[in-house]
């Protein structure tokens, strides 16, 4: 049986993002042919264009004349058209462009223009077929809104012309929609292309046209590496790969698969803005089928490929842009100098050099590869809301007011209270007073000075760190900052910050990796302390309550306040607390904090802590045996 002939139109005002769209629904679509703008159909366009157009549109060219070259247009793009055609523009469309232009150059109203060229029109009938004519809209807050949306968007400033026929059209678009000319209207408002994607194929899917439904999720990152022959694109791939989580592919081997996935020959031979719809479909699919949510794409070489890859995909593309001086690169390659003058010419005839304009990022690689592994890590740094909730210390707020005081200058980024400072959860007579300090520069002369001037504490100990904006932003930090930058993120132990500075904002997996990261090194101290002749009680109080935290967070649960730790850690395993010498089973929270602080300690009370601090130890280490047991 042979199959419908069937027409998909995407209509709608100026800058609603039709032709980007319907490339993409082609990619989408195997088989299915791009007939594209009306004026790729006719000869009499060619005839009009150049510098006279936009006066033979308006005013030189009467409306019968302008509704005949647009009607047939249609009549030859409908002829032409394959068995499931996407039409930039459809007949609806076609009919309020010439209205609005009618408008325009005959001062009519709207409802009379739309009228007069629907009767003209006639005289041009098109083959008939299944049509499904879907309208994107600006906003649906009424014609002006529209109209100025469109006008907004366009990067040139419209004439009067232009910008009266936009007006016009808004309100030929809301009568036909009132009179149900389109079968489903999408407001695209604020969504990314790729929201409105997925809007389209889910109206087409129900109506049965068949297009490839999009992967539900998409990935969290993919980083697009451009630059010229030997700047480093592979080594930052792997890099990204390696230390970065990212899976790394070639732009050949996706724009292969793309090109068998749709029964072409020569992926080259697509248009820049079909490649890139092709590319992205590629994407989505490759990071559903294999759960991947951070890709690296290698290598970028064409300028308009990569803006319209942009375009579909929206925030989630990264452009790393990598340049190193020519000297470096040729010291880099044993080609000659003219094989290596011969490959940049062939990648700048394509733009790859241009794309520095829109990259994202832009990497000077002509020094060590040590200088280039200590800035990756700052290329995706989330960042802090513009405004955190507030946050004032409601312990030791006279003296934090003071150190505020003493420590903030010109230099200051950011200053921040961490672990229980401040907090309800501080004990006087036992907790520190741990401060984050975070500026551009510590000079030498201020490292001399400075931190060791700090008001009188009244014996509490103050702990300071002391870390630059670049090494912050570089995550160059220990866990416990990664954890105090995302409370400070939430505004929690700000005690000030630069305005305008946003400071990095860890996840939660980050926050978990760092902690598991510094576990080895926990332990060691841990046993340290146990084996001391006399044990440091609150040094050990807070080992075992460090250890709950890294335990805790691994298996998703964070949580702040030490007594809280240890209550949902001895909760989960009771094992802990039982069994060990004469106080067995009477291990509690509070015993365990009154016991660190306590200035004459029970001795058998001591000795059920030290076997708890050891339990702990040895539940890490049994559990992950039990998960790696190995076969002989």
């Amino acid at each position: 049986m042979t199959a419908p002939m069937r027409a998909v139109s995407l209509c709608g005002a100026d800058n609603t993002g039709k032709t980007t769209a319907l490339s993409w629904l082609a990619a989408a679509a195997p088989g299915s042919h791009l007939a594209g703008p009306v004026d790729r159909w006719h000869p009499g366009w060619a005839a009009v264009a150049g510098p006279g157009f936009l006066s033979w549109w308006f005013t030189a060219s009467g409306t019968a004349e302008h509704v005949e070259l647009v009607m047939a247009s249609h009549q030859a793009r409908r002829a032409g058209s394959g068995t499931l055609a996407w039409e930039d523009r459809g007949e609806p469309m076609l009919l309020a462009t010439c209205a609005a232009t009618c408008v325009v150059k005959d001062s009519l109203d709207a409802l009379e223009a739309l009228a007069e060229v629907t009767t003209l029109a006639r005289r041009w009938p098109a083959e008939p077929r299944e049509e499904l004519h879907i309208l994107l809209r600006h906003t649906d807050n009424g014609p002006e809104a529209e109209a100025e949306l469109a006008l907004a968007r366009d990067p040139q400033p419209p004439g009067r012309w232009y910008e009266a026929y936009q007006y016009a059209l808004a309100e030929v678009l809301d009568l036909q929609v009132a009179a149900g000319a389109y079968d489903a209207v999408i407001v695209r408002g604020e969504h990314t292309v790729l929201e409105v994607q997925r809007q389209l194929r889910d109206v087409l899917t129900d109506r049965d046209v068949a297009v490839r439904a999009l992967p539900p999720t998409a990935p969290e990152r993919v980083w697009g590496l451009g630059g010229l022959s030997e700047s480093g694109k592979s080594t930052v791939g792997e890099l990204l790969a390696a230390e970065h989580g990212a899976t790394r592919l070639k732009i050949g081997w996706l724009l292969g698969v793309a090109a068998l996935r749709a029964g072409a020959d020569d992926p080259y031979a697509w248009s820049e803005r079909v490649r890139a719809a092709h590319l992205a479909e590629e994407i989505l699919l490759f990071c559903e089928a294999n759960k991947t949510t951070v890709l690296s794409v290698e290598s970028l070489h064409r300028n308009d490929s990569t803006r319209n890859l942009r375009e579909l995909l929206g925030d989630i593309v990264r452009v790393i842009y990598l340049d190193a001086a020519p000297g470096t690169r040729a010291a880099r390659t044993s080609e000659t100098p003219g094989e290596l003058a011969a490959r940049d010419a062939v990648k700048t005839s394509r733009g790859a050099d241009r794309i520095v304009e829109h990259a994202d990022v832009l990497l000077d690689n002509s020094g060590p590869l040590a200088a280039l592994k200590l800035a990756l890590p700052a290329l995706d740094v989330p960042r802090a809301a513009a405004e955190p909730a507030g946050w004032g210390p409601v312990t030791s707020v006279a003296l934090l007011e003071r150190l505020r005081e003493h420590l903030v200058d010109d230099r200051t980024a950011l200053l921040v209270a961490t672990g229980t400072t401040g907090g309800p959860g501080w004990r006087a007579g036992w907790s520190d007073l741990d401060l984050l300090l975070v500026g551009d520069a510590f000079p030498l002369p201020w490292l001399r000075t400075v931190p060791d001037a700090l008001p009188d504490s009244g014996g509490v100990k103050v702990g300071l760190t002391m870390l630059t904006v670049a090494e912050v932003e570089g995550g160059r930090v220990p866990p416990r900052v990664v954890h105090a930058l995302r409370a400070a993120a939430a505004g929690s132990g700000v005690l000030y910050r630069r305005p305008g500075y946003r400071p990095p904002c860890p996840s939660a997996a980050a926050d978990d990796r760092a902690s598991r990261g510094e576990l080895g090194l926990v332990l060691i101290t841990t046993r340290r302390l146990l084996a001391a002749r006399s044990p440091n009680l609150r040094a050990l109080h807070k080992h075992l309550v460090l250890l709950a935290k890294i335990w805790l967070r691994a298996s998703g649960t964070d949580l702040d306040d030490t007594d809280a730790v240890l209550a949902a850690f001895l909760a989960q395993h009771p094992a802990i607390t039982a069994g060990y010498g004469p106080c067995a089973g009477t291990l509690t929270v509070d015993a365990v904090a009154g016991l660190a602080a306590a200035e004459r300690p029970d001795a058998a009370a001591v000795e059920q802590l030290l076997a708890a601090v050891a339990a702990t130890l040895a539940l890490v280490d049994a559990l992950t045996t039990t998960v790696l047991r190995r076969n002989p």
